[in-house]
């Protein structure tokens, strides 16, 4: 056995140090993401967050208020938002008037989880004639989906009218105070609405794959120092950890952290991501067929163009960590 000198020990000591020191550089670096803390769609950041994910892909995240889609693209551009959050007609009209440095990453969901809840006493879609119906945008996906499910069940156009009212806290609100008809609420607080006495009137669960938010990022960003692949793992092991049952108690309690909301309203929301109608992303991808369909409605829409540019003008390539499929 050969002795262990103390100039032996001392080598042996500075060549682990110098091993470790890239990552204790790497694990100050800053990873500023943008979020709605309410949203129960963003679970996966609070996830990779929480359980070290980004830590060991030698981040320093922080998970940050967004104070809308708009705000959030700006912030990604100017390099404030590392990781930004984003509807996708936001980010793609910002693409389209000159931001080709950012690009799209990942979508935690291909399908909207929404519920269009009524105010306190409507118990009917016919209820809603006359009536308005709150939403966080009238340009955007949220308007384009609930016109077609208001149409599949029997209201056209002109019998309802759309408002912004924020939101889905705000929206909630709003339905107590009866200030307007409906709203289209997020989980968890449509869950919420609906164990207050709230009524249910319609589900988006059987609408077409559309993804409904992205998580943008600057190409320059993505290709320094790995960081768009770094980033990307981090949170392809924070979807695969939320899908396994053995962590469903877990996962509930650190959504619980970040929505204020019970257990009681959070297991049903659970249940409906991963066990029932597995709103959720397994993988992160984002579907190239539905997003074309979100193309495909900016284009109907004709405020940002007239034809829809093909999807993959706006997915971070691969070799950046962009997830699609």
């Amino acid at each position: 056995m050969t002795k262990l000198t103390r100039r032996t020990f001392l080598a042996l000591t500075a060549a682990a140090a110098a091993v470790a020191k890239p990552g204790l550089v790497r694990a100050a670096q800053p990873l500023n993401v943008s979020v709605v803390l309410g949203n129960a769609m963003h679970w996966v950041q609070f996830i990779a967050a929480e359980k070290g994910m980004y830590k060991d892909e030698g981040f320093d995240a922080k998970l940050l208020v967004m104070q809308g889609s708009a705000s959030s693209v700006q912030m990604a551009i100017s390099g404030e938002y590392q990781l930004a959050t984003t509807q996708p007609e936001t980010f793609v009209s910002a693409v389209e008037q000159g931001a080709s440095e950012i690009a799209a990453m990942s979508a935690p969901a291909n399908k909207a989880d929404w519920v269009l809840v009524g105010s306190r006493g409507v118990t009917s879609i016919e209820q809603l004639k006359g009536r308005q119906i709150g939403l966080s945008g009238l340009r955007n996906s949220e308007s384009w989906l609930t016109t077609r499910l208001l149409e599949a069940k029997g209201l056209k156009k002109g019998d309802y009218s759309f408002i912004i009212a924020g939101t889905s806290p705000a929206k909630a609100a709003a339905l107590e105070k009866g200030g307007i008809g409906a709203a289209v609420l997020f989980q968890p607080s449509a869950e919420f609405a609906i164990k207050q006495g709230l009524t249910p009137l319609a589900s988006f669960e059987d609408m077409r794959a559309y993804p409904t938010v992205f998580y943008i990022v600057k190409k320059s960003w993505a290709g320094a120092d790995e960081n768009g692949m770094r980033s990307s793992r981090a949170l392809q092991k924070a979807y695969s950890w939320l899908w396994d049952p053995a962590n469903r108690a877990e996962a509930i309690r650190i959504l619980g952290v970040y929505t204020k909301r019970d257990t009681a309203i959070l297991e049903p929301v659970y249940d409906d991501y991963f066990v029932k109608q597995q709103f959720y992303s397994k993988t992160g991808k984002i579907d190239l067929a539905g997003f074309k369909t979100v193309l495909d409605d900016m284009a109907e829409d004709g405020q940002a163009f007239k034809t829809a540019p093909a999807p993959a003008k706006f997915i971070l390539d691969a070799k950046l960590g962009g997830l699609a499929t």
